[in-house]
């Protein structure tokens, strides 16, 4: 027994050794920082966390620790101490920069969210973050905050083409079909008639009714080059199937022929074909 609780003893003080023989916090997090610039973390999240038993709400070992686990891929752990620093001070740029870019890495939107938003108190505008709060919102299932946020970052970030897109996408479904044609026809201006604006406006005019223009728009686009995407051609038989003049729809069933070994796992080709058939009837 005694050669136990000798053996015990042993061990105890080894892992104490890591830390260095001070108790004071100022030592362990200067010992434990030293550890962490030698990429030791494991022993300078030892450190920390013997600094924060004796002070739990210490604002630099909380950052410091959940530091140290982000270094370790632990990111469970490290917003967990990041949160707590967070709870200790308010509207810190640098815990909230670390929740930011954790909590996007576990998905977790709502806090990557709420420190964006603190970020944009601190810096008194929230121009810069309208592209990734767009996103995040999108991801959070907050569809109309992420509209409100990509119609104010077209404005502050008017050159990123995927932006118009995504923006057009949002508008069709919490604004009007019309707003997100104007939003197409303002990137094909600013950027020309690149293949994503022209099929995705066709669409837009497809859905709100104007087959021939939607035709005529997906035709320019699959005229280009023999190898476009087989979907490409399935949405111009859709839409010439939707015609009434019967060189459409038979138009249409070649189509259908032409990309259903490719489609056909994914979509209802047979059963689009038969129906084109009976109207031909």
């Amino acid at each position: 027994m005694k050669i136990t609780i000798f053996i015990l003893g042993l061990l105890a003080a080894a892992v104490l050794a890591g830390c260095g023989s001070g108790d004071s916090i100022e030592e362990l997090l200067k010992t434990g920082n030293e550890a962490f610039e030698e990429r030791d973390y494991a022993e300078a999240r030892e450190c920390y966390l013997r600094g924060l038993e004796i002070d739990n709400k210490n604002r630099d070992l909380l950052l410091a620790c959940g530091k140290a686990y982000r270094q370790d891929y632990m990111l469970d752990s490290a917003i967990y101490y990041f949160k707590r620093a967070d709870l200790m001070q308010r509207n810190d740029r640098e815990i909230n920069e670390q929740i930011r870019e954790v909590a996007k890495s576990l998905g977790d939107w709502q806090n990557a969210i709420d420190a964006i938003e603190t970020l944009a108190r601190l810096d008194g505008t929230k121009e810069p973050y309208h592209v990734e709060l767009a996103d995040l919102r999108l991801k959070n299932n907050q569809p109309g905050r992420a509209y409100y946020h990509a119609r104010r970052a077209l404005l502050a970030s008017p050159d990123l083409p995927g932006l118009y897109v995504q923006t057009s996408s949002m508008a069709a479904k919490y604004d009007s079909t019309e707003v997100a044609i104007e939003i197409l026809d303002s990137a094909i201006v600013k950027f020309g008639p690149k293949d994503q604006f022209v099929v995705n406006r066709a669409m837009l005019l497809a859905y709100s009714g104007n087959l021939g223009e939607a035709e005529v728009a997906l035709r320019s686009v699959i005229s280009q080059s023999e190898n476009q995407p087989p979907a490409l051609k399935m949405n111009l038989a859709n839409i010439l199937a939707a015609q009434p003049q019967r060189a459409k729809k038979e138009e249409a069933l070649l189509l259908y022929e032409e990309i259903r070994d490719v489609m056909s796992h994914d979509f209802p080709i047979d059963s689009l074909m038969q129906v084109i058939r009976d109207e031909l009837e």
